[in-house]
């Protein structure tokens, strides 16, 4: 088995896992190129099984480099810990993470009140009302999962 085939310590490519992370974060980096370069935006987002969605004005640098359609790069980091050690070069930390690329699709407007509803999910389990006006005036991002990893490192 090549040393990129061996499964690492920590890592998981599982869905439930993946799922798990995503579920309790808060804030997901997105990564992404345009004509100027790359460059990395925080974002909120909800999400359902293989696809990530956010939302965002209808102009700006994200949604133009969103609209060209190209693969992004996404991370979330769920928790964190920092764990202090009496050897400055022993500290670590203790963490669930989740990175991975999607390829991202501006929603029609008859598909962004679904994906608002999932984002809103994220953060609340209120049952939320959203308005017709409200959704046409925003983008809204489907971003199709390629990959994902989780990794989740519990340091004594």
């Amino acid at each position: 088995m090549s040393e990129k085939m061996k499964p690492r310590k920590g890592f998981s490519s599982d869905e439930g896992v993946i799922e798990e992370v995503l579920r309790k974060g808060e804030v997901l980096h997105l990564a992404l190129k345009d004509t100027d370069g790359v460059y990395s935006v925080p974002v909120n987002y909800g999400f359902k099984r293989g696809a990530i969605y956010i939302h965002s004005s209808k102009t700006g640098r994200k949604i133009s480099a969103l609209a060209l359609g190209d693969e992004v790069g996404f991370s979330v980091l769920a928790s964190h810990e920092v764990k202090p050690h009496e050897k400055p070069c022993k500290w670590g930390c203790s963490f669930s993470s989740v990175v991975g690329c999607g390829v991202p699709r501006i929603l029609e407007d008859r598909e962004k009140i679904a994906a608002l509803n999932l984002i809103m999910k994220q953060y609340s389990d209120e049952k939320w009302e959203i308005e017709p006006a409200a959704a046409s005036a925003i983008e809204v991002v489907e971003i199709m999962i390629t990959t994902a990893t989780a990794r989740i490192v519990d340091r004594e």
